[in-house]
C-alpha cells in the first residue's frame, strides 16, 4: 500500500479549510483516511493557528515511505521540517524573460518592415 501525505477538503463553499492526513494513495482526495495528522486554515487571520500538526507523526509517515503532495511539503517545510522526500517548489519562469522576448519581437518587426520596402525598390 502506497501512502501520502495529502490534505483533505473540509467546510463549505467559499470557507474551505484542510485536514491534513495520511492517506492510500488510490482513494479519493476525500476518501478513507488512516490518520488524522492535523490541519490548515488558509482564512484564519493568525500565523500560528493557520497550519497545525504532529510533527513527530508527519516525520513517522515520512520516515516509513510516505510521500508529501507539494503543498504539504511547503507547509511542512515552512515549520521547519526537514526530510529527503520533502519535494522542492517547481521553479517558475522568470517574470523578466517575457518581456524580454517581447522588446526582441518589437525590434525583429522594424527589421522585417525596412527589409521589405528596400526589396520592392530594387525590382
Amino acid at each position: 500500500m502506497s501512502v501520502k501525505l495529502r490534505l483533505k477538503r473540509m467546510g463549505r463553499s467559499h470557507k474551505a479549510f484542510y485536514r491534513l492526513n495520511a492517506i492510500d494513495s488510490r482513494s479519493p482526495r476525500d476518501g478513507r483516511v488512516i490518520e488524522e495528522l492535523g490541519y490548515y486554515d488558509p482564512q484564519n487571520k493568525d500565523a500560528a493557528k493557520q497550519f497545525v500538526a504532529k510533527i513527530d507523526r508527519c516525520r513517522h509517515w515520512l520516515d516509513v515511505g510516505a510521500v508529501p503532495s507539494e503543498t504539504v511539503s511547503s507547509l511542512l517545510k515552512k515549520n521547519g521540517v526537514e526530510h529527503n522526500s520533502l519535494r522542492l517548489p517547481k521553479p517558475g519562469k522568470p517574470k523578466a524573460a517575457p518581456a524580454a522576448a517581447a522588446a526582441e519581437g518589437e525590434k525583429k518587426e522594424p527589421a522585417a518592415a525596412a527589409a521589405a520596402p528596400a526589396a520592392a525598390a530594387a525590382s
